[in-house]
Formats: structure tokens, sequence, C-alpha cells
């Protein structure tokens, strides 16, 4: 008996060590693997009815899976890194120019608070609200701010050239995260079964969690990334007509804003509204501001319910600081990690208290099918 328990410890502790190693193994490339993963899971609905359809033929149906899940691998990874580029290099250039105009004007304006019209009223407005313990005038507001965007500017400088030592190492995960979407289109169903069996827990609520991991990836997309994006591509647009410096910068700002509860984009194109009446007058500015109104963040309130229609019952602050804490933890992966921690958190503590109940074979089922083959090679 006793000689039996210690067996069963060696081999936990052997189980335990080798996934350990395991993960270790993989973790230099979780970044590629988590993307390719969501890129997969948001691509596949298009990809299945598209192999569906090769199925339904019957001449070299192989050799057409085979071009399609490459076609479909190289094709995702392009669009992606093309946008990668495009927004990233828009993003250090505009960052630099708007630093750069902000420096010139404090330059040209040293006393804005206490000798130009709209400083005098922020600072009187400021010292009212503030009875009078700030007194804006009294700051030495332009050593303050030019300190802080020329540090600012450095580092917009640091992160360029970062970015283009490190473009090799880019390019090289690209070409992972190819090579992996290619076997997740070709062979995703054995590859989850393949997941599913590794992991000592009981399958069906294996295929449960993947289920869900699916779902609040799908979802969390279209009713949060989505809606920021629709969000920021309007800003942009509006920013663009308006001739706001930055339009991009902005833009981008607007996509990260969107996930703050209660005052939303607000915090980014107000102060721009501002901007424009004191460049183009009220009529502009108010022009401006009812655009950005209507168009950003009003039509918020009804695509987030039209993406969503209750899929994720998650508080939104929770979603807001769930992503806030995954960037700090994950870094760049936390966007996706941080809010999927979170809903699977509360997915597998409703599991636990159903005591059992309900977690038999679930919808999951459906779409990772048990597989009675040993390798994910098409026939």
């Amino acid at each position: 008996m006793r000689k039996k328990q210690i067996q069963s410890i060696s081999f936990v502790a052997l189980l335990a060590l080798m996934l350990v190693l395991m993960g270790m193994v993989f973790l230099p490339y979780v970044s590629v693997l988590l993307w390719s993963a969501v890129a997969y899971i948001l691509i596949s609905p298009v990809y299945l009815r598209l192999e569906r359809w090769i199925l339904g033929q019957k001449r070299f149906i192989v050799p057409k899976r085979y071009l399609l899940a490459g076609a479909f691998a190289v094709g995702t990874v392009l669009i992606m890194a093309s946008v990668a580029f495009f927004v990233g290099f828009q993003l250090i250039g505009q960052g630099k120019t708007f630093i750069e105009e902000s420096k010139a004007y404090l330059e040209q304006n040293p006393m804005f608070f206490s000798e130009t019209p709209i400083g005098t009223t922020i600072a009187a407005a400021v010292k009212q609200i503030s009875l009078g313990t700030v007194d804006l005038s009294s700051i030495d507001i332009r050593a303050e701010v030019m300190g802080f965007l020329s540090t600012y500017s450095a580092t917009i400088a640091s992160t360029a050239r970062g970015l283009a030592k490190n473009i090799g190492n880019f390019l090289l995960s690209l070409v992972f995260m190819c090579f992996a979407l290619y076997f997740f289109f070709l062979d995703g169903t054995y590859l989850a079964n393949l997941f599913i069996r590794a992991i000592p827990i009981d399958k069906d609520n294996m295929r449960s969690l993947l289920h869900k991991f699916r779902d609040v990836t799908t979802n969390l997309f279209k009713g949060f990334f989505l809606v920021a994006l629709y969000q920021a591509s309007i800003a942009f647009i509006i920013f663009f007509a308006f001739g706001i410096k930055g339009a991009l910068l902005f833009a981008v700002l607007i996509l990260f804003s969107s996930f703050i509860p209660m005052l939303g984009c607000a915090i980014v194109w107000l102060p721009l509204g501002v901007s424009v009446i004191m460049r183009s007058g009220m009529g502009a500015g108010i022009a401006f501001i009812s655009l950005c109104a209507v168009f950003i963040s009003f039509l918020d309130n009804f695509l987030r319910p039209l993406f969503l229609k209750d899929r994720i019952k998650i508080h939104p602050l929770l979603i807001f600081f769930s992503i806030l804490g995954g960037l700090k933890v994950f870094g760049f992966n936390g966007i996706i990690l941080g809010p999927i921690v979170i809903i699977l958190f509360f997915t597998i503590v409703d599991m636990a208290l159903e005591d059992g109940e309900g977690l038999g074979p679930s919808p999951a089922a459906e779409t990772f099918p048990e597989e009675d083959s040993t390798d994910g090679t098409a026939e």
C-alpha cells in the first residue's frame, strides 16, 4: 500500500515537473501562440464555410485544403503586419510632431495663463473652483510643461530606436505566427482535443472552458474592440476634416479611452473641441463637439449592446480594470488576457458552484468533437 502511495506521489511530481518544463519550452512563444489563437478564433467561421464547400467537391480535396489554410494564414499575417507597421510609424511621427508644435506654442506664449484671454479665463475658473488654493498664473506652467514634453519627446525617440532594432524579431514572430495559423486552420480540432487530453481535468469541463474562451474572445472583439475601432475610425475622420494636427494619434487615444467608464472618449475630443473654438471660432467648435458627441460617444450606447446581446455578463468597470491590470502583468498581451482571465474565473466559479449539475456534454462538444486519430493529418 505504501509502495503504491510513493509511486503515485512520484508520478504526480514527475507530471508537475514535466508541466513546468513544457511551460518553459513554450514561454518564449506565448505571444505568437496567443495572437495566432485569437486570429484563428475570429477568422475560423469564414474559413470553415470555405472548407465545407471544398469538402463537398470530389477532386483534389487534400491539396485544396492545404492551399486554403496557407492562403488564410499568409493573408491574415500580412493584413495584421501592414496595419501594425502603418499605425506604429504614423503614431511615432505624429507624436513627435505634436510635441514639437506644443513646445513651439509655449515658447511663443510664455505667459499663457496670465496674458492670453483663454489662459486668464482658465486660470480664473481653476482658482474659483479650487476656492483660491490653486493659482495657475503664479505657477511656472511653461517650465513644467516644457520639461514634461522634453522627457516625453526623448521617450518617443528611444521607442523609435527600439522598434528599429527589434524589427528583425518582429518579422520572425510574424513568420512563426503564419506557421502556427497554418496548422490551426488545417488541424484546429485535433489540436484542441490534444490540449483537452493533456490537461488532467474532466473532458466535458475542459470543452466547456475552451468553448467559453472562444466565445469570450469573439464577443470581446465584437462588443468592445470592434466598437472602439469604430469610434477611433470616426474620430480620425472628424479630426482630419477639422484640420487637427496628429489626427491619428488622437484617434488611437480615442481607441483606448473608449474603455474608460462614464467619461469614455469625451476626455479626448472635448479638450480638442476647446482647441477648435480657440483656433477657428465658436461655430466650428460647436460643430466639432456636436459631431463627436453624436457619432463617437452617443452611438456607443447602441452599438455595444447590439454586438454583445448579453453574451458577456461582466460589469464594464471590471473589464476596464482587467485590461489595465492585464497590460501591467502581461504587457501588450494583457489587452486580451486580462478580460479573459476575469471572465474564465467567474466561469470556473459557476461550474464549481453547480456541484456537478449541468457539467455533462455541452454545446462545446460539437465544436471540439472527440477524435480517434493519433495525428492531425487530413485524409
